[in-house]
């Protein structure tokens, strides 16, 4: 089941950390995604499968908001591509090696931080809804009619 409020946690972290770097540093990078995919999978729990999907699930939502925000950055200001994905084009000659290494560049990460995300969650502790506290509840007292009480 999608956990959407980890997608909005993810999403408002990507979106806050990319803004903060390109009022610094004045380029995109995908950088932010991958911090809010992480976080996105810590809140979702310590299932490595439910890190992996919100994390992909952020990355896609921030995309929407980031593919066209960079189209008319580049149409407004000449910017750059991001980050990695400026140093991985010219070093590809079809549209579909571009096409496959973008949107792979584009998801890919992102599971990968959100897994991130959720191992850490594991290692922060048990859960409540962990068998590791199930096991250890507390045995009832005797009451006053019990054989103990003799």
């Amino acid at each position: 089941m999608t956990r959407w409020r980890a997608v909005a946690g993810g999403f408002a972290l990507a979106a806050c950390s990319e803004a903060l770097v390109f009022a610094v540093t004045g380029r995109v990078t995908l950088v932010g995604g991958l911090a809010g995919s992480a976080l996105a999978g810590y809140l979702a729990g310590e299932e490595l499968a439910d890190g992996a999907w919100h994390g992909l699930l952020t990355a896609m939502a921030w995309g929407i908001v980031l593919i066209p925000g960079l189209v008319a950055l580049s149409v407004v200001t000449d910017a750059p591509l991001p980050f990695p994905i400026e140093l991985i084009l010219p070093l590809l000659d079809t549209a579909g090696e571009a096409t496959t290494a973008i949107l792979l560049s584009a998801s890919l990460p992102n599971v990968v931080a959100g897994v991130l995300g959720s191992l850490t969650r594991r290692q922060d502790g048990p859960s409540e809804n962990s068998e590791e506290q199930s096991v250890a509840r507390p045995t009832p007292r005797p009451t006053d009619g019990d054989a103990e009480d003799v």
